[in-house]
């Protein structure tokens, strides 16, 4: 765990609720099946999934392809406003992957 640079238990206290706040799984493919898990159907458009994951367009476009491949997620929808939604499968792993 990387030591808190605060000057005072206040400023300590507040970053770490603030790393609380933040997905601990985000960013990754877990990280996305844990936000649509979170998301209305299981589904969310993708745009809107990558901004969720903070995740770069090219680590974003990687996992989407494994999770397709693997038979967690579905992509439909027209270029530019694609959907991606869960499948059985992948609901129940990313119910594991949500913060309880």
């Amino acid at each position: 765990m990387e030591r808190s640079k605060a000057k005072s238990i206040t400023a300590y206290l507040e970053a770490r609720q603030k790393e609380r706040a933040a997905p601990a799984s985000s960013g990754t493919s877990f990280g996305l099946l844990a936000a649509l898990a979170g998301a209305p159907q299981g589904a969310m458009a993708l745009a809107e999934l990558q901004q969720a994951t903070g995740m770069s367009f090219a680590d974003f476009s990687q996992s989407i392809q494994r999770l397709v491949n693997t038979g967690y997620l579905t992509v439909s929808g027209q270029p530019g406003s694609e959907t991606a939604r869960l499948t059985k499968l992948g609901s129940e792993v990313g119910d594991l992957a949500r913060p309880s």
